[in-house]
């Protein structure tokens, strides 16, 4: 038998400061068992399921990475990270974040845009947006330019409000990799990363992650 885990507690907002830094939560231990549980069964009857319960789960899916990066983001202190997790080469400082959480862009005059994870960093006027993508299919360049779309928003945004425009860092993560389109553009931006499933894989057991991400066989996405 299953015993059942009680949702998660509120996490599209979380704020943390420097004497807070080291004290977390693990709701998203919760949802990996869970999300564990789900695709251990058996999936010879997996087209049987109704697309309700299929779209429940796509969407835990995506809810499930979306919090593996920000418990990540909430964790970076300064360290120096092998670059290659980041689509990178060397080694790349992470910053430490004031502030990660998920939210919604718009302008006076534009469309809405979705912010997977956005972090403000302590201490200097730059913020991440990251773009999840938790599937075996690769990130294409209409997902990145709609990231771009999102900072041009945010942009926007601090004009009308005449607060002043931060530094914008992209950060997109794919389980199932990248287009090679979507790679020639990162490594022509310094102001984009790149992480693969191994990249924001290793980065969650490097921040106290308990499991490997689920990679999911057979016919799923």
């Amino acid at each position: 038998s299953t015993s059942l885990v009680k949702p998660p507690v509120e996490t599209s907002h979380r704020c943390i400061s420097g004497t807070a830094a080291k004290y977390y939560t693990f709701n998203d231990i919760c949802l990996m068992r869970f999300i564990k549980f789900v695709y251990e069964q058996d999936l010879e009857g997996i087209d049987q399921i109704d697309l309700s319960q299929q779209n429940l789960i796509n969407t835990l899916k995506g809810k499930f990475l979306e919090m593996v990066v920000e418990v990540s983001m909430m964790k970076f202190n300064h360290e120096l990270m092998p670059g290659s997790w980041f689509g990178q080469t060397g080694e790349v400082e992470v910053p430490l974040f004031q502030l990660v959480k998920t939210m919604t862009v718009k302008g006076a005059k534009t469309p809405s845009y979705q912010i997977d994870v956005f972090g403000q960093e302590e201490r200097s006027h730059q913020v991440w947006l990251c773009e999840c993508k938790y599937t075996k299919t690769t990130m294409d360049i209409k997902q990145v330019k709609k990231l771009e779309s999102a900072a041009q928003v945010l942009i926007q945004v601090h004009k009308e409000e005449g607060t002043a425009v931060p530094e914008i860092h992209l950060w997109l993560v794919s389980t199932g990799g990248f287009t090679k389109e979507v790679l020639t553009y990162v490594n022509a931006r310094s102001d984009i990363y790149a992480s693969d499933y191994e990249g924001i894989n290793s980065l969650f057991k490097a921040y106290g992650g308990n499991y490997s991400i689920p990679q999911f066989a057979g016919g799923d996405n």
